[in-house]
């Protein structure tokens, strides 16, 4: 990769942050960096540091002009950047090592108009996943749109992207000025102009939360009258932008994620700030709905269409009651009356006009999970609840369910017997008590009806009652990790996968797999076999392993070594431990990690690259070299990862005993004497961060 990426930085009042800021931007692995430093009126010190940065390394440039604001200082470094691409980064905030590779990356192997990849909230206690993208970047897409992924308009952040500059400029893409959020004038349009766009699950971007008692980033600052003027205008700027588009069902998806999401802070509020807060809410809020679809309104839950009814209404007092009972989504109670069931908010049966009863209808449809899934003699079980929202499922004869798994390419199904248990998972809680089901599944069956080809099944259910009928997609519930891979034969394997927020279980036809590994002071080496079906595609064609930080996106290639005679071929891979041994600059932030790759495989030159799967004997392998542990281990969906973590101690398994967890692990460190004073501490766990220890434990 040669194209050069220009990074626009706007400067003010900064100092405290700064010098960590261009630190992580220098380090970056991509080297191709054009870095416009834009001093937006700095007072404090900034712009002598940035100058400091600018004047010892050539790819930093250094521009002063008079504080006109963020959205002007950017569009100032859009117009003297000399890039290929563009990336913004706000002085505040930090960069993985990896980020701007990664990216452009991907950009270069699918030609797409930008990329866009995962947020961590940068706090006093480390890195946690940002809340706004834990759903828009759960899995990597490339080549997607917003058409398909309607959802990524809530990703509306600019510093996580990377921009062709040819994207930018025929669309005319600019920051509104003199004005805050500037952010969402930009990335949402972008989002709908855009004809391919990358989704990247891997973190590229940490974002700063700054603690209480430190001056506050405008993502920080909601209950002040500026907040919400700036907002409303921000998001009203945007929902006009998508309606000159011609994009009518993509402005109605928009104004129905800002009413869940960026007004919604603001109408928590109310009951806590004075009238005239309350009057300038109700004029700015109710010129926006003004422009929103009454079928959008219908769409919310209960608390939101009533409370956004009201404020279109004007209706003061009664808001001010329905945002009081419904403010930090508590459990509304849900009562039945003539014609269904409905939300138990103030002033249900008080027929105000123009607040139909129907804003106040409880969510039907089917609730369903699987709470547990495990190889019990050869078979899949699965263990978890079905039933219809909200009448639920007190007695075994409240409700019928019916379980299949659906064949994706041809919608062919296999029917799963059970009958009503006992709901195996207490938040069902009491009107579920009769959700359960319990359901074992054949390999064999599903390999018999796929054929010759991979073939994904998804697990649905249906369930009818008192509150109507419905049918969905199982989700994983509390599952989180895959099982082991079941092996049918030598190359045909089951997967069960938690993917998209459903379960699936995927027949694979396996080709090269790996049975076992080794790890020295310099290499790790892989080694694998191919079954008879695959062995012979490689008498004349190369077969190569590479390292992937995303799926998809090659980061390293090693050819492999061929040996065995036909029927049976075997092969290894050597990969030099100094490929892996790069270490961002100064002292990473905790939870950051960087040496975590994907490890594929390709046949041929061009090919595709297939994650590489393990064999049904692999035992992971856990060795200090040097100062570094090397991980080789199967990950969640039977396919081999390679992590590489810097010294210290890591735990490999936890299990009960005697009353407790025992955490059991390694030390990579190699002088005794650090081993002395380590404990383990166990701290709870909020939305701010980590509060005081519960438990503290000495090393044995």
């Amino acid at each position: 990769m040669t194209a050069l990426l220009t990074v626009v930085v706007p400067v003010h009042n900064v100092a405290r942050y700064l010098d960590d800021c261009l630190r992580s931007l220098a380090g970056q692995t991509y080297p191709e960096l054009d870095v416009v430093l834009i001093d937006d009126g700095s007072t404090d010190g900034s712009a002598d540091i940035a100058a400091a940065w600018a004047g010892s390394n050539s790819r930093f440039r250094l521009v002063r002009q008079d504080n006109r604001g963020l959205g002007a200082a950017r569009n100032t470094g859009v117009d003297l950047g000399r890039g290929d691409y563009l990336a913004f980064l706000d002085s505040d905030d930090l960069l993985p090592s990896y980020a701007y590779e990664v990216l452009v990356a991907a950009l270069e192997q699918t030609g797409s108009d930008f990329a866009s990849g995962n947020v961590a909230l940068l706090t006093g206690r480390g890195l946690r996943q940002s809340p706004l993208h834990r759903g828009t970047h759960r899995v990597t897409r490339l080549g997607t749109d917003l058409a398909q992924r309607p959802y990524l308009v809530y990703d509306r952040l600019a510093c996580n992207k990377v921009f062709r500059r040819s994207f930018w400029e025929r669309h005319g893409l600019r920051f509104p000025e003199g004005a805050r959020y500037e952010d969402i004038s930009v990335t949402v349009p972008a989002y709908a102009l855009a004809r391919a766009v990358d989704v990247i699950d891997l973190p590229v971007y940490y974002w700063r939360q700054r603690n209480p008692g430190e001056d506050r980033s405008l993502s920080q600052r909601q209950a002040d009258l500026r907040s919400l003027v700036d907002r409303v205008a921000a998001v009203d700027r945007t929902s006009r932008r998508l309606a000159e588009l011609g994009e009518p069902r993509l402005k109605d998806w928009y104004d129905e994620t800002v009413l869940q999401s960026d007004l919604r802070m603001f109408l928590d509020l109310l009951p806590d700030v004075d009238d005239g807060y309350r009057r300038r809410f109700l004029d700015l809020a109710g010129d926006f709905l003004g422009r929103v679809d009454g079928q959008v309104l219908a769409r919310l839950v209960p608390r939101l269409g009533v409370a956004w009814q009201l404020t279109r209404l004007r209706r003061l007092p009664e808001l001010l009651d329905v945002v009081a009972a419904g403010r930090g989504d508590p459990v509304v109670p849900v009562v039945r009356r003539r014609g269904g069931y409905y939300e138990n908010l103030p002033y249900l049966d008080a027929n105000l006009p123009g607040v139909d009863r129907e804003l106040y209808r409880a969510a039907g449809g089917v609730r369903t999970r699987v709470t547990q899934m495990s190889w019990h003699r050869g078979r899949l079980r699965l263990t978890g609840y079905t039933y219809v929202e909200p009448a639920g499922a007190r007695r075994p004869w409240s409700s019928l369910r019916v379980l299949w798994l659906r064949q994706q390419s041809v919608r062919r199904i296999l029917p799963l017997p059970t009958r009503p248990h006992r709901s195996p998972d207490p938040a069902a809680g009491r009107a579920a008590a009769w959700a359960g089901f319990e359901v074992a599944v054949d390999p064999g069956a599903l390999r018999a009806r796929a054929g010759p080809v991979d073939e994904t099944w998804t697990v649905v259910a249906a369930a009818a009652g008192w509150g109507g009928y419905g049918r969905r997609i199982i989700g994983p519930g509390e599952v989180r990790a895959a099982l082991p891979a079941r092996y049918l034969s030598e190359d045909v394997r089951l997967v069960p996968v938690v993917r998209g927020g459903a379960l699936r279980l995927d027949l694979q036809h396996v080709g090269a797999r790996v049975d076992g590994c080794a790890v020295d002071p310099h290499a790790v080496t892989l080694r694998g076999t191919l079954p008879a079906s695959a062995s012979a595609q490689l008498t004349v064609r190369q077969l190569t392993v590479r390292l992937c930080r995303v799926p998809g996106i090659a980061w390293r290639c090693y050819p492999a070594v061929l040996s065995g005679a036909a029927g049976r071929v075997d092969f290894t891979v050597r990969i030099p431990l100094a490929d892996l041994r790069a270490d961002p600059p100064g002292v990473p932030p905790i939870g950051e990690v960087t040496g975590d790759w994907l490890v594929e495989s390709t046949v041929g030159s061009g090919a595709e690259g297939v994650p590489l799967p393990v064999g049904p004997y692999f035992v992971d392998r856990h060795a200090a070299a040097d100062d570094r542990l090397v991980l080789v281990e199967q990950g969640d969906e039977g396919t081999l990862w390679l992590r590489v973590r810097s010294a210290g101690p890591l735990v490999t398994s936890v299990r009960p005993a005697g009353g407790g967890l025992l955490l059991a692990g390694i030390l990579a460190w190699a002088d005794p004497g650090c081993r002395q004073g380590l404990s383990v501490v166990l701290r709870r766990r909020d939305e701010a961060g980590d509060r005081e220890p519960v438990a503290d434990r000495q090393f044995a």
